[in-house]
């Protein structure tokens, strides 16, 4: 992407490093965010795709090289389901009301702006007959939804969305998937999209950023999600076929295993 794209730039990461404390667990890492933008990040299990979402989201200073967001930048977050309390008896609505947006300086009137724009975006994903269902009571596609009305009800320019279909049976996921799509498109959102699924990612994101510590590409699904890109990360033969218009990826078995 070059900066002749007339798309609105929202961040840009230049040859950084990611990290707890001195360790590096992510190096090398150069990507631009503009609106629109569906980039898709994987890699194995303790790759640094989380630690890369918490720099994205200044939670934390890259180790090295800079990451900036531009004045548009306004992250919407769905984190992990199991990183909220389930022990709390919040309502959905509740759940969403805590990151909505209010212009009012009253507080009588900023709690009720809050709770409306809470109930529009639950409307938003399909949850509003569910605003006073407990969060912990739902299933686990309806708490991903609740999760994603909290990051719309914040107004959000990017929806970053930490491996949201983990634990899904695949019509949850497919369901789950579309929304996300939907919301893109008629927000006009960047997402930037978590998994250690291969699949999700080669089918849902327009780029791909393969992340294993010193091994980072960025590309097209295309160029990324391939049998050569693919067997050097996981140090075994990766075999990537077409079906349907869908990716289906096959890893040989080492022998002995």
């Amino acid at each position: 992407m070059t900066d002749a794209d007339p798309r609105e730039l929202l961040a840009r990461v230049d040859d950084a490093s990611v990290g707890w404390g001195r360790r590096v667990v992510l190096r090398g890492v150069s990507f631009e965010l503009r609106r629109g933008d569906y980039l898709g990040l994987v890699g194995p299990n303790g790759s640094g795709k989380s630690t890369l979402l918490r720099a994205l989201l200044e939670l934390a200073d890259p180790i090295a090289g800079t990451v900036v967001r531009s004045a548009a930048w306004r992250a919407g977050n769905v984190p992990q389901r199991d990183t909220l309390e389930p022990l709390f008896r919040f309502r959905a609505l509740e759940v969403v009301a805590m990151a909505a947006r209010s212009q009012s300086w009253l507080p009588g009137l900023r709690n009720a702006e809050r709770r409306a724009a809470a109930r529009e975006a639950l409307a938003a994903v399909g949850m509003g007959d569910r605003a006073d269902r407990v969060f912990r009571d739902l299933s686990g596609g309806q708490k991903q939804r609740v999760l994603i009305a909290r990051a719309l009800a914040a107004e959000p320019t990017v929806l970053v969305l930490d491996e949201p279909t983990t634990g899904m049976d695949i019509a949850a996921e497919a369901d789950l998937l579309g929304l996300v799509r939907r919301l893109r498109d008629e927000r006009d959102l960047a997402v930037v999209l978590v998994s250690h699924s291969l699949h999700v990612v080669a089918d849902e994101a327009d780029r791909v950023g393969l992340l294993a510590g010193d091994r980072v590409r960025f590309g097209t699904p295309g160029e990324i999600v391939a049998n050569s890109p693919l067997s050097e990360l996981y140090d075994r033969t990766v075999h990537v076929h077409e079906l349907h218009g869908r990716r289906v990826i096959h890893v040989e078995r080492r022998e002995g295993r």
